[in-house]
């Protein structure tokens, strides 16, 4: 029956059914069944099915809204970059016009505010639209009050210029909440925005990473139309690769991850790509599935008919796999995120093994979602690019293999 519910998400939101997890969706049904004074599943079903206003408290209750001020400093900096070198010595006679979506509960919006005014511009000089599918969110970034967790990270400096302090909250003050609009609506519906004119600037940053293949061909598709001539796209750092760089090319800033919009030709785009990226060796294919950390311990060779429980290290599904047992070393890494859905070597290991089967679109997923939660994991990175390879998209796995490259020289200098 959990089945059910998860598509039942994919087909609202697009959500990748096993993205949450079994156990994690079994008990936000058990919740909301709760509060409906409902005991049995098939009947919440049917109430979801039907009732506008409960499928809105589901949703409610199961989208992530990690969010912070100026969360991974390398977007931000990056847009104060552009602005000061680009927008405004252009001296351009219109709005600057930015989209962040989703928007969780204001930070980030906020935050882009606050490096515009930062530049010397004013709330009458850009418009910032800030789209989220969650109203209580939403809520809560009108209200623009926030507790000090909202702020690790975030300059002390920018908090005391900003914010004012009542009893134990900080409540943004009226001229960052000015250039801010506030938007409910849901970016996989192809009428959210579409009154809109495409952004010179567009966040869109750790959503596609939860989505099925349908749902992410159907956003990317919305935010090419979204993203303006020579516009920016900022994206989180396990999406990347989603992108063709015959329309985004990469932009080099660490920790940006983030591309600017051209209008051209492929072969001209791709050549301009490439000549942004630096010399670099070759990753070869790795040849067998090696631990990701030294001195971890072989285990015994592991019969099929004695699958380990999800306690058991992954390094006893890493050594199936170097044996040729890939259906068990899948079972055990499924499991494992049943348990844990944060657990990045789980999700890095399954795509490696979907990946030897020749499922190279269930193995993306994984590596993107690897990624996502560990941006170190060097293995993925790799992966990916040999992916990108053998679909053709020389662009795309050369800047992987350059990352996997960044991420090995940082290993040896930490």
């Amino acid at each position: 029956m959990i089945t059910a519910f998860g598509k039942l998400l994919a087909e609202m939101i697009g959500t990748n059914p096993g993205v949450l997890g079994d156990k994690a969706l079994a008990r936000t049904v058990r919740e909301r069944m709760s509060a409906c004074a409902l005991e049995d599943e098939a009947q919440y079903l049917e109430r979801l099915q039907s009732s506008p206003r409960e499928m809105e408290a589901f949703i409610e209750a199961v989208v992530i809204s990690e969010t912070s001020f100026f969360r991974d400093k390398g977007p931000f900096a990056s847009l104060d970059r552009h602005m000061r070198d680009e927008w405004i010595p252009a001296r351009r006679a219109r709005r600057l016009r930015i989209l962040s979506a989703p928007c969780s509960s204001g930070e980030e919006p906020y935050s882009i505010a606050m490096v515009l005014l930062e530049a010397g511009m004013k709330p009458g000089d850009y418009r910032i639209d800030a789209l989220d599918i969650s109203r209580t969110l939403l809520r809560k970034a009108v209200r623009a009050a926030y507790t000090e967790y909202s702020f690790r990270g975030a300059p002390v400096s920018l908090r005391t210029r900003y914010f004012e302090t009542v009893g134990n909250e900080y409540v943004l003050k009226d001229d960052v909440r000015q250039g801010v609009r506030f938007i409910h609506g849901n970016l996989l519906d192809g009428h959210a925005l579409a009154d809109q004119l495409p952004y010179d600037v567009v966040f869109c940053r750790n959503l596609l990473i939860y989505l099925g293949a349908q749902a992410r061909a159907r956003v990317l598709s919305i935010i090419d139309r979204l993203v303006a001539p020579d516009g920016l796209l900022f994206v989180g750092h396990a999406e990347t690769s989603c992108f063709q760089t015959s329309r985004f090319v990469p932009l080099n800033p660490r920790g940006a991850f983030h591309f600017r919009k051209v209008e051209g030709s492929p072969a001209t785009t791709q050549e301009g790509a490439v000549a942004n990226l630096p010399s670099m060796v070759s990753v070869p294919p790795p040849v067998q599935i090696a631990p990701r950390r030294p001195n971890i311990t072989r285990e015994t060779k592991q019969p099929s008919s004695e699958i380990p429980k999800p306690k058991d290290s992954i390094a006893v599904a890493r050594q199936l796999a170097n044996q040729g047992q890939l259906s068990d070393a899948a079972t055990i890494c499924e499991r494992l995120l049943q348990e844990d859905s944060t657990n990045a070597d789980a999700y890095c290991l399954l795509g490696i093994v979907l990946h030897g089967q020749e499922n190279l679109q269930q193995a993306e997923e994984c590596f993107n979602r690897a990624i996502y939660l560990d941006d170190q994991c060097y293995d993925a990175v790799v992966h990916l690019s040999l992916i990108k390879e053998h679909r053709g998209d020389s662009v795309g796995a050369e800047v992987l293999r350059h990352r996997a490259v960044r991420i090995q020289q940082q290993a040896r200098t930490a």
